[in-house]
């Protein structure tokens, strides 16, 4: 299941978003309840 983080969380932490997505794949990142972008490893 891919986690959603509301896009403030987002931005006030990535180091901790960049690391989700490493280990436990795609993270999506949501605007006013509607998934926006999608972090994933490459």
């Amino acid at each position: 299941m891919q986690a959603l983080w509301p896009l403030q969380d987002a931005k006030n932490r990535f180091s901790e978003l960049v690391e989700q997505a490493l280990h436990d794949g795609p993270q999506v990142v949501t605007r006013h309840g509607k998934a926006t972008v999608v972090v994933l490893s490459g």
